[in-house]
């Protein structure tokens, strides 16, 4: 069997959002690990209680610590990103363009606690995301809305990849996996919720698209921590060369 390692863990979070450490941590943390690069991804504004404030302000704070660090370290690499958030049926992200075409690493995801778009947006979407996520009903018009969603997103923004699709959110994973081949966008494997997400990997897999595997850190000490991610990968089958942060050798 081939060697397979992981280069990269591009979704972590620190205290700048609701992660416990701090940029340099989660540094030190991937250095210990031999990752080559680590991405620091803090969840974006709509994000309640969590969200970055004043993103324009702390995006450049962020980006002066990350710089500081690659001056003076080899490795890892640091990146800066976002985990931007899905505030509407049409797929707008909670960070304008400007502010993402700046970032080294764009990550799209839907969650039922941010901040809508407009009041129509959280009463036709996110509201009714939050009940399904306590209660075993399934709606076909939600499952619709929230596919649109994405692929609106998928289309109209430069994501690197879109997180933990499936989680906690009824999606047609066939038709967002679809969008995410045609734009060249990546699927993420999160480790936090390996048993949860096993079924839309299975799912996405004959479309052909991409993964990323991803720690999803929310603690230095679980930057790199991406063995769970591996296991699922080759109890699925999935050809490992479809992995965008592993490599052979």
């Amino acid at each position: 069997m081939a060697n397979w390692s992981f280069f990269a863990d591009w979704h972590t979070h620190t205290c700048y959002s609701d992660g416990k450490g701090s940029i340099a941590a989660n540094a030190r943390a991937g250095q210990v690990r031999s990752l080559q690069q680590v991405a620091i991804t803090d969840h974006a504004p709509a994000s309640l209680g969590v969200g970055l404030k004043q993103p324009e302000v702390t995006l450049q704070q962020m980006r002066t610590e990350i710089e500081a660090w690659n001056k003076t370290e080899v490795t890892p690499q640091l990146l800066l990103g976002a985990e931007t958030n899905i505030i509407s049926q049409q797929g707008d992200l909670d960070l304008p363009k400007r502010l993402l075409k700046d970032l080294d690493v764009v990550i799209a995801s839907l969650h039922p606690l941010v901040k809508p778009l407009t009041l129509k947006d959280g009463v036709s979407m996110l509201l009714p995301n939050l009940v399904q996520r306590y209660t075993p009903l399934r709606s076909r018009k939600l499952r619709n809305i929230n596919t649109k969603a994405m692929v609106e997103a998928v289309y109209r923004y430069p994501i690197d990849f879109v997180a933990h699709p499936g989680l906690w959110i009824d999606i047609d994973t066939l038709e967002l996996a679809n969008a995410c081949v045609r734009r060249g966008t990546a699927l993420e494997i999160n480790c936090r919720h390996t048993d949860i997400l096993a079924g839309y990997v299975q799912a996405a897999m004959p479309t052909g698209v991409d993964f990323v595997i991803s720690s999803d850190a929310h603690e230095p000490s679980l930057v790199g921590d991406l063995d769970a991610g591996l296991e699922l990968a080759r109890r699925l089958q999935l050809p490992l060369e479809r992995i965008r942060n592993l490599m052979k050798g």
